[in-house]
């Protein structure tokens, strides 16, 4: 069982699952109602934030942590590689997902997360906006003539790649003018599982067309 919310960075695991095949529920958790400050949810998560997967009663929580749960739980789907170093290279790439653009996007909106001064609050927004942008094009290099986010092979980086693809064009930054990384967004909506999800959520920063 999936806790997930529309927009947030839960569609990366999401859309693992999804990709995986296997039977899974998906529970709809909405941030912008304050779902995920529930006492029944904080029973699942204490810290209050998605997405958190339940398996046999046990909670995973974290993006990096989950999507290599999933990768491992169904190998069969081939969603990491099996050579241990390249599997390593994809979680160290999750994890600086998490601890930089991640960190940013949080700056950006949440700045009392950061400081207690609210005078410092436009100053921190704009370094988050522009260190943000700043990822936004390494994620672009890294991509470069890859067919995918780590090389030939589609893995669980690449929905988690999506998220950040998704957050900057709402932002209001020129992800077009990110040659590799548009290209991968494009082949990842065409993906009938990455579709799927984001019907099912009608994720905001991912219209129909």
């Amino acid at each position: 069982m999936l806790f997930y919310s529309p927009g947030a960075c839960s569609l990366a695991s999401h859309i693992a699952l999804e990709e995986s095949g296997r039977p899974y529920r998906a529970v709809e958790t909405l941030l912008s109602k304050n779902q995920h400050q529930t006492p029944e949810f904080l029973a699942i998560n204490p810290r209050g934030r998605v997405p958190a997967l339940v398996v046999d009663g046990n909670v995973i929580t974290e993006n990096t942590a989950i999507l290599t749960w999933i990768a491992s739980a169904f190998p069969e789907a081939g969603l990491l590689p099996e050579n241990l170093v390249e599997r390593m290279r994809c979680i160290a790439q999750m994890a600086w997902f998490s601890n930089t653009p991640h960190i940013f996007q949080r700056a950006k909106f949440r700045p009392y997360r950061f400081v207690d001064r609210e005078e410092v609050y436009d100053d921190i927004r704009a370094k988050a906006a522009s260190s943000y942008w700043e990822s936004m094009q390494e994620i672009d290099a890294l991509i470069g003539d890859n067919r995918w986010m780590m090389g030939d092979a589609y893995t669980v980086v690449d929905p988690y790649a999506l998220v950040f693809y998704g957050w900057g064009t709402s932002n209001g930054l020129p992800m077009q003018d990110l040659v590799s990384f548009t290209r991968h967004k494009t082949q990842m909506l065409e993906r009938p599982a990455v579709a799927t999800v984001i019907e099912r959520e009608r994720n905001p920063h991912f219209p129909r067309q």
